[in-house]
């Protein structure tokens, strides 16, 4: 009996092992980092950048959370990739606001559709005023191709590539700092006029 007992308690334990590793296994062929990404900026955009842990996105793919790491290097990793993909939901807003205008036009467009991806996805934006981490090749490449946007608005207005370059800088620092700082303190009607004299203070820097 005592053997009986044995034979069935390793079987069991060897059950259990079998259907942690099927599971484990089941878990990295059905998620991949699209799925991670998509759930990432889901759980910032419905419940604030502060939410967004290895538990809550693996909970809206139903896996456990050490299946992530599979793709992500921990909570660092899974905040650069959402910061990563905000970034270039945010270039993309960008750059089809500047589709079909030109000169102080397009900067107004370009504008208003950064803030209006401010004001839409807060926790996307809050995502992008996080500090880098460490050295990310990815975040590097987004943050450039936004640069880009405005860079090619620019020199389409007649700046040379380095006019054009240093104006982007210029222009991003200008709005994505005072966006940071209405996300920081919150909106006020009074932003709205305060945002426009911003952007036609830009526009007469560009006309000089």
């Amino acid at each position: 009996m005592k053997q009986f007992h044995y034979l069935r308690t390793s079987c069991q334990e060897l059950d259990v092992d079998f259907l942690w590793i099927y599971h484990r296994n089941m878990s990295k062929q059905r998620i991949g980092m699209t799925d991670i990404t998509t759930q990432a900026l889901a759980v910032v955009d419905n419940d604030g950048v502060k939410a967004l842990t290895l538990s809550n996105v693996a909970d809206r793919l139903s896996v456990g959370p050490s299946a992530l790491y599979t793709h992500v290097d921990g909570l660092d990793g899974l905040r650069n990739v959402v910061a990563v993909a905000a970034t270039n939901n945010l270039t993309d807003a960008v750059r089809n606001a500047a589709i079909g205008v030109s000169g102080d036009n397009a900067v107004a467009a370009m504008g208003n559709a950064y803030r209006g991806f401010a004001l839409g996805h807060p926790g996307q934006f809050a995502s992008t005023l996080l500090p880098p981490i460490g050295n990310s090749a990815d975040l590097a490449e987004a943050s450039q191709s936004l640069l880009g946007v405005f860079a090619l608005v620019y020199s389409g207005m007649g700046l040379t590539p380095e006019a054009s370059a240093l104006a982007a800088r210029s222009t991003r620092s200008a709005i994505h700092g005072f966006l940071a700082l209405e996300h920081l303190t919150g909106t006020t009607p009074a932003h709205d006029e305060e945002y426009q004299h911003l952007l036609e203070t830009l526009e007469r820097g560009l006309a000089r």
